[in-house]
């Protein structure tokens, strides 16, 4: 019975993805190591079902491995600049047999009927093509790159007509230019080009390396990327992808996913839970945030009721609520308020008090408290007031080390003298912004 339920309430909360995702555009990038692994074969189903429930998807594949075996075995050297491979022209013929043996082998695997699985019977029309015209990427810092390319241009129109008609999309990471010569592009490169140029809903990469476990499942801002890009301590595997994640969030792409293949259905549980699996790429500084409404007073009060209870939060009436909802700026995900910050000015003193700062349990480790500061922050510098202050008992550490000040000879505004009981022994913490 408890299996039972447990499946109940997993289809119900998967529903509503269900119906955001159908008919949205999906570009999908997978390491040629998840391809020849033993992972793949569920991935292969979890492509088939997202199909089947009108996603829209172009599949791209990377070829690195493959390539770097094939050099190897004809005792050619693998060269790299700005770990870029230089494709010369004794590599070019091995070069192009790797990439088409990973093309073969991911097309025969997704024109498999599926049997033995829940998806038995099923077919996906794939459909493939010369949709990018390549480039050389020519001398770098005195290397000649040579048979080494980049995007010029993705027939986008092409694919998107394809998809209409419900076929799947099947690119390699090779591109050809006018006058017929054949270029190696970065698999993930050309992903990202892909989206940008589709305007996808979501791209997503699936490869090994990105160190996720099952219980780390993240989002992360494109603020938070650029600190990851500037940190020398962060993988090559994650630079080369977050280095395609800012410019795709820039040009509209909604969202980034980052997907390690080692649990099965990790993709299906990033797109279809609330909290994911893998690492989420948004422009989080204005995706969810927003002006909060009377409608969302019940929301906060659920947000907030923990920390009144413990007494970190002074207890706030929902009459009062009332009263200061057009203050408040809330984050929602999903349908869910997970963040809310209140910002109340006092013109006639031009202060204004940072109150009812929260964030779900759940998300406190996201820098969703750093984002709604800065709204809050954002909120008094448009009244025109540059002075802050906060109430606090417990989290005066946080707001100091956010470049707030304790100070015991700040009055409070008359207002909120009136309302203030000195009993809570709140700390008074002051900012200039």
């Amino acid at each position: 019975m408890s299996n039972t339920q447990d499946y109940v309430q997993w289809f119900r909360g998967a529903a509503p993805y269900i119906k955001a995702h159908r008919k949205k555009t999906f570009v999908i990038m997978i390491s040629d190591e998840v391809i020849y692994s033993d992972q793949f074969i569920g991935l292969v189903h979890d492509i088939a079902l997202l199909n089947h429930l009108g996603i829209k998807l172009v599949i791209l594949h990377g070829s690195r491995s493959s390539i770097d075996s094939h050099l190897q075995k004809n005792r050619l050297e693998l060269s790299f600049h700005n770990n870029i491979r230089i494709t010369d022209s004794a590599a070019l013929p091995f070069v192009v047999q790797a990439i088409n043996e990973v093309k073969t082998c991911l097309e025969s695997h997704l024109s498999m009927g599926l049997p033995n699985t829940p998806m038995s019977g099923s077919e996906i029309s794939l459909v493939g093509g010369n949709f990018v015209t390549g480039m050389p990427l020519g001398v770098i810092d005195g290397v000649d790159m040579q048979h080494s390319g980049k995007v010029r241009a993705i027939k986008h129109q092409a694919i998107s007509e394809l998809l209409a008609l419900n076929n799947v999309v099947l690119l390699s990471n090779l591109g050809y230019s006018r006058t017929g010569e054949v270029f190696n592009l970065p698999a993930e490169e050309l992903a990202g080009e892909v989206a940008r140029a589709l305007k996808a809903d979501k791209l997503v990469y699936i490869q090994r390396g990105l160190e996720q476990g099952e219980a780390s499942a993240s989002t992360l801002s494109t603020r938070q990327c650029e600190t990851l890009l500037a940190d020398p301590d962060t993988p090559d595997e994650m630079r080369n992808l977050l280095n395609q994640a800012i410019p795709a969030i820039q040009a509209q792409v909604k969202r980034v996913h980052f997907i390690d293949p080692r649990v099965d259905g990790g993709l299906l549980l990033e797109l279809f839970t609330r909290d994911g699996y893998g690492t989420m790429v948004t422009n989080l500084f204005y995706e969810g945030s927003r002006a909060a409404s009377i409608d969302d007073i019940g929301g906060i009060l659920s947000l907030i009721e923990p920390l009144e209870t413990s007494g970190i939060l002074v207890v706030r009436s929902r009459e009062q609520m009332e009263l200061d909802i057009a203050h408040f700026q809330v984050i929602e995900k999903d349908g869910m308020i997970i963040g809310c910050i209140a910002c109340i000015p006092d013109e006639e003193e031009m202060v204004a008090e940072i109150a009812c700062l929260a964030v779900h349990a759940d998300y406190q480790r996201a820098g969703l408290g750093n984002q709604l500061l800065q709204i809050a922050e954002d909120r008094a510098l448009e009244s025109g007031i540059r002075k802050l202050y906060t109430l606090t008992t417990r989290s005066s550490h946080w707001f100091i080390e956010h470049g707030f000040i304790e100070s015991a000879d700040f009055n409070l505004p008359a207002v909120k003298r009136a309302s203030y009981n000195p009993q809570r022994g709140s700390k008074i913490l002051l900012k200039t912004i």
